[in-house]
């Protein structure tokens, strides 16, 4: 007997229903009219009888009844032709996106063991790399396996160890904005911070910044005002905007791809701003680290205490500072790619949300660099602001993008059972 378990959300619950399908002539109807429908569903968009789904003994598959409000299945629109559900379909009807969790026959009708039954790597598929999280266990395996190789080399493996922790913070956020950009893309991006910070650029803004704006970071004074000023155009406006670079590059090298393309890899929406302000954020984050901070307090500490202590004070530096990037250079990039990727979408009003977000993720970096002055307490009131203006930044942006349906982000609710 074919059975099929939808789940999706309503009212802040997630709901699911088992239905079994006790012969091909039997239907199940989908809708907001709960005369008519078998499911039934309190969005307003949905349609008093929408959908249906049937089975002709060959499999399941969902119809449409309103051509004028039809269903989406797997972000495709569904037309005059019956679709074929499958495990993980994902269905949309007005606004409420339904999740095919299983369809198939009931665990008792089936009673031969199969090849996949026995040995489940076999049959997978799919379901292997999406819902297993294949892709981050292995890359962490590696990462592992690396950081096991470049044990007695300390400059390498802090190098690795900060390159592993990084990536883990930028996943973190990817997540959130659930929306797919190819890998090398974001890669790209990364490098790309890299090497402006290791170019005439770098100095080129140094000079602006520091030299001729009043950003010559006085590290010297322990007065609030002064150090937040220095760290404003020192560190907020200079490193944001270096930050900003690629983000903007990727914008004007996107309108020249076809609209598909453009959406995939250039900066369309907002939520192409964060993930690629995030990725730079990790380049700079990285370099800075690995080429400043860290040797630095490790030539210090070892002068006076040895080489062997300066090495681990070095580590201890690396991982707050990696970790922490989430509600640091991470957040701060990825608010302001918000304010980019906004421009983007809504280009008439380019001159006022840039401006914004550029100077929103700008006084909150300083807020960082001179929370020093104020005590440690301050230092954690200003992360999880950033965090926090990250995090309404990434839910506007689900809430704006064009493929909102697309969205892979997954919403974190009570699950409940009507």
């Amino acid at each position: 007997m074919p059975m099929i378990i939808l789940e999706w959300q309503a009212d802040n619950r997630i709901h699911r229903r088992e239905m079994a399908m006790g012969n091909p002539s039997q239907v199940i109807r989908l809708g907001r009219d709960p005369n008519l429908c078998d499911v039934v569903f309190t969005d307003p968009t949905v349609s008093g009888l929408q959908a249906e789904i049937a089975c002709d003994g060959q499999g399941v598959y969902l119809r449409c009844l309103r051509e004028s409000n039809p269903p989406w299945v797997d972000g495709q629109r569904l037309g005059s032709t019956p679709v074929p559900l499958k495990n993980g379909s994902v269905v949309r009807l007005g606004r409420t996106q339904i999740k095919v969790i299983s369809v198939g026959a009931t665990p008792a009708d089936s009673t031969d063991l199969s090849l996949s039954q026995l040995i489940p790597v076999l049959g997978s598929g799919q379901a292997l790399a999406h819902k297993a999280h294949l892709v981050p266990a292995a890359v962490t395996v590696i990462g592992v396996i690396i950081l096991f190789s470049t044990i007695g080399n300390p400059t390498l493996f802090n190098a690795c160890l900060a390159f592993l922790l990084g990536i883990g913070g930028f996943y973190f956020i990817y997540q959130l904005c659930g929306k797919s950009k190819p890998w090398w893309a974001m890669v790209l991006v990364g490098l790309m911070t890299v090497v402006l910070l290791l170019s005439p650029v770098w100095s080129l803004f140094v000079l602006i910044f520091r030299e001729i704006l009043p950003g010559n970071l006085n590290a010297s004074s322990q007065s609030f005002t002064v150090q937040f000023t220095s760290h404003f155009f020192g560190a907020g406006l200079l490193e944001e905007l270096l930050k900003a670079l690629p983000i903007f590059l990727l914008w004007g090298l996107g309108m020249l791809l076809p609209l598909r393309a453009r959406s995939r890899i250039g900066v369309v929406e907002p939520l192409d701003g964060i993930i690629y302000g995030a990725a730079s954020a990790l380049g700079f984050t990285w370099l800075e680290t690995m080429g400043e901070y860290v040797p630095g307090i490790v030539e210090e500490v070892g002068q006076q205490a040895g080489t062997v202590a300066g090495e681990l004070v070095g580590l201890q530096l690396l991982i707050p500072r990696i970790l922490g990037s989430v509600a640091g250079h991470m957040a701060y990039s990825g608010y302001f790619g918000y304010g980019i990727g906004l421009a983007a979408l809504k280009p008439r009003y380019a001159w006022l949300v840039i401006p914004c977000a550029y100077l929103g993720a700008s006084v909150v970096h300083a807020l960082w660099n001179a929370s020093d002055t104020i005590g440690i307490w301050a230092a954690a009131v200003v992360g999880i602001l950033a965090y926090v203006m990250l995090s309404a930044a990434i839910l506007k942006a689900r809430q704006l993008s064009p493929n909102r349906h697309e969205n892979f982000a997954t919403t974190l609710v009570n699950k409940t059972r009507p």
